[in-house]
C-alpha cells in the first residue's frame, strides 16, 4: 500500500490555501468597514427633540455619512408628526427602512427601535428626522441645543 503524504506543493492544497486567505482578507476588510461606519454614526448629531417642541410644517433634514446620503421631508402638525417623505436615499442601507419611520410616526418620537439587519441605515434615519425637527424648533432652542453640543467636543 502506498500512502499519499501531505505536500505544500501540491496544486489542490495551493488553490485551497489561496482561496482561504482570500476569503479571510474580504472578511477582515468587512469588519474594519463595518466598524468605521458605526464610528461615523456615532458621531452623527443627535437632540432627541419632540415634535411637541417644533413649529407646524414641513421640515428637510438632511444627513450625509460616507455610507448613505438621506434626505426626509418631515410633517408636524399640532405636535405630532403626520407624515414622513424620502426624498434621498443613496448608498448602502436603508432600503428596508419604510417600519421605521412609520413607528416614528405611531410613537410620534425620532428614537425608535432600530429595524432588525439594517441598524447602521437607521441611525442614519434617527438623526435625519432629528434634523429635520431641529430646524422646527425656535432660533433661541437651537442655539441653546448647538451650544451644549459644542460644549461635548
Amino acid at each position: 500500500m502506498s500512502q499519499k503524504k501531505f505536500s505544500f506543493d501540491s496544486k489542490p492544497v495551493r488553490i485551497i490555501l489561496i482561496v482561504l486567505c482570500v476569503f479571510l482578507t474580504f472578511v477582515l476588510y468587512m469588519q474594519r468597514r463595518t466598524r468605521s461606519h458605526y464610528r461615523e454614526a456615532a458621531k452623527l448629531p443627535f437632540y432627541n427633540i419632540q415634535p411637541a417642541d417644533v413649529a407646524d410644517g414641513t421640515w428637510r433634514g438632511k444627513t450625509y455619512t460616507s455610507f448613505l446620503h438621506v434626505q426626509l421631508d418631515v410633517t408636524v402638525k399640532d405636535g405630532r408628526l403626520t407624515n414622513i417623505e424620502i426624498i434621498e436615499n443613496e448608498g448602502s442601507g436603508g432600503h428596508r427602512i419604510a417600519p421605521l419611520l412609520d413607528e416614528m410616526i405611531a410613537q410620534n418620537n425620532s428614537v425608535v427601535q432600530a429595524v432588525k439587519g439594517d441598524e447602521l441605515a437607521s441611525i442614519v434615519f434617527i438623526a435625519c428626522l432629528d434634523d429635520a425637527l431641529f430646524k422646527g424648533l425656535p432660533r433661541e432652542r437651537q442655539n441653546e441645543l448647538k451650544k451644549t453640543d459644542d460644549e461635548k467636543k
